[in-house]
């Protein structure tokens, strides 16, 4: 049973209306929510931490944030204008950027409101009043590491702000890596390994605080360290890869082992992941869509690369082929909720150029619903994975080689998630280079993790993004039409620009630099 967000959605709503306000650093006050009238149940905490998970639960944004990186295009500005992000003309008055801000602080107000009032409700058992406080402490630590991936240095706050800490200056992000680390620490014993009671399936684990931390310390480039917290999680021997791959994404298998933490949906609270995922063969917009860049990084059933395998030919380039990119990518030919989508037809009404379809003509199967009921605005429950465990195999395995401890276990963890039952690519043999397996993770997370937004904290934190993100991005080969201009090409979608004094991380959203002066701007925003 998911945990049911609905019957809170009034009282969060209530809590956090103050994002509308000009500044959101300065809107929740020292004595917010700290009345005599409240947080004197044990119910009320309960209800308060229950509105934390909100914060995970934001589709209509996360899933375009592949539209930043080489994988993915996102053709509109609404609802979100990733798009200028992705081709290196957004200003720091970005909607996406001001989301973005906003979105978390509002996540670290409300934790920080339970940390700080939890410790006064009278007779609450103690048990219950720590694991309380680790699951909204947990979410502070979540969007502290997105706001750092994003922003690079930002405001820490970890309490309810007196007048005079308003206009808060931004913190060192070493500074917060260490914040986030010790938070784990401190609260992840309070946590358990999982959940006996049906109606609390789905909130945070001790595995998920572990395999968060991990994350943070593979991205920060602490190898030793980032190594030891995903064996952690490893070691819990609670979680294990799905031999499915697909069901992970399409709604059918929202209880595998393998999903640590997920943001939940349920049919009385739907998102709208059909719309901006699906094209128009299940009512979508075709708003988030992969580029010929993605398709071009699967290997071959050898595992081979293209470019080096005699398996793949170029006149049917997706024969031959990793199973997960027809898992991922709908081509020429796939079959998506029992409709075959073939744009390589003339008459199709998924081709270029036809109503909602695809610029690039490749839509994405992965995150598509198996069921799809409703308007536009809503019509998945569709969970959005937020951390399971293939990530924490393949930090464990980037880790390692980073640090260059190669042995055995790192080529076990690469080959758990490469041999899942449905994909069962070749395993990566032993005796590889340090250079050699850092090629192979950093390849098997892009394909592995397509579309669940890793790729844009990747391509940062290993400094290609200057390689991978300037210049034509491109659609699907142009084969099919030989009365198109363009025949023999692959279809051009935009020129990017990419600055690296500058697009390596976001500006911060320009109406809180105005309004705090503390708040010095990024380079070149």
């Amino acid at each position: 049973m998911k945990i049911k967000y609905l019957k809170y959605l009034l009282f969060a709503m209530g809590i956090l209306i103050t994002s509308c306000k000009e500044d959101y650093l300065d809107t929740v006050k020292e004595d917010s929510y700290t009345s005599q009238n409240y947080w004197q149940t044990t119910d009320q905490a309960k209800m308060y931490v229950t509105s934390c998970y909100n914060y995970i639960r934001d589709e209509w944004w996360k899933t375009f944030l592949t539209c930043a990186t080489d994988d993915s295009y996102s053709w509109s500005d609404w609802p979100s204008d990733i798009r200028l992000l992705g081709n290196g003309t957004a200003t720091a008055s970005s909607g996406t950027i001001n989301h973005f801000w906003s979105y978390y602080y509002q996540a670290i107000a409300t934790a920080n409101i339970v940390h700080d009032n939890i410790g006064s409700v009278p007779n609450m058992d103690e048990t219950l009043r720590k694991r309380l406080d680790g699951e909204a402490r947990f979410f502070r630590d979540y969007a502290y590491q997105q706001l750092i991936g994003l922003y690079g240095d930002v405001p820490l706050i970890d309490h309810l702000q007196k007048i005079s800490e308003f206009k808060a200056a931004k913190t060192p992000k070493a500074d917060v890596v260490k914040f986030i680390v010790n938070d784990i620490d401190a609260y992840s014993a309070n946590l358990p390994l999982s959940y006996a009671d049906a109606s609390d399936q789905g909130r945070v684990t001790r595995g998920a605080a572990l395999a968060l931390k991990a994350r943070v310390l593979l991205y920060d480039g602490q190898w030793v360290e980032a190594a030891k917290a995903a064996k952690a999680v490893m070691d819990l021997g609670v979680y294990s890869i799905d031999p499915n791959y697909s069901s992970l994404f399409d709604g059918t298998n929202e209880s595998s082992k393998e999903i640590i933490l997920a943001g939940q949906y349920v049919p009385t609270s739907k998102s709208s992941l059909a719309t901006w995922v699906g094209g128009p063969y299940v009512g979508g917009w075709s708003q988030v869509v992969p580029t010929q860049a993605l398709v071009d990084a699967y290997e071959c059933t050898d595992g081979k690369t293209i470019d080096q395998s005699p398996l793949y030919n170029p006149q049917h380039p997706y024969d031959n082929r990793d199973p997960r990119l027809k898992m991922t990518i709908v081509v020429p030919g796939s079959v998506v909720n029992g409709i075959t989508i073939d744009v390589t037809n003339p008459t199709s009404p998924y081709r270029l150029g036809q109503n909602n379809a695809s610029y690039t003509a490749y839509y994405y199967k992965k995150y598509t619903p198996a069921v799809i009921d409703g308007s536009w605005d809503g019509n998945s429950t569709n969970d959005i994975i937020v951390l399971r465990y293939a990530e924490v195999l393949l930090t464990y395995a980037e880790a390692k080689i980073e640090a260059n401890d190669i042995d055995a276990s790192v080529y076990n963890a690469i080959n758990q998630v490469r041999q899942r039952a449905s994909v069962n690519q070749p395993p990566i043999s032993s005796g590889k280079s340090q250079t050699e397996l850092r090629s192979i993770v950093r390849r098997e997370r892009r394909i592995e993790f397509a579309i669940e937004e890793q790729r844009l904290f990747d391509i940062r934190r290993w400094k290609i993004a200057e390689n991978v993100m300037p210049g034509d991005l491109h659609g699907i080969f142009n084969n099919f039409d030989n009365k198109r201009a363009d025949f023999g090409k692959n279809v051009l979608v935009e020129t990017r620009i990419f600055n690296p004094a500058r697009d390596y991380v976001w500006g911060y959203p320009q109406g809180e630099v105005d309004l705090n002066k503390n708040l010095v701007q990024n380079p070149k925003w």
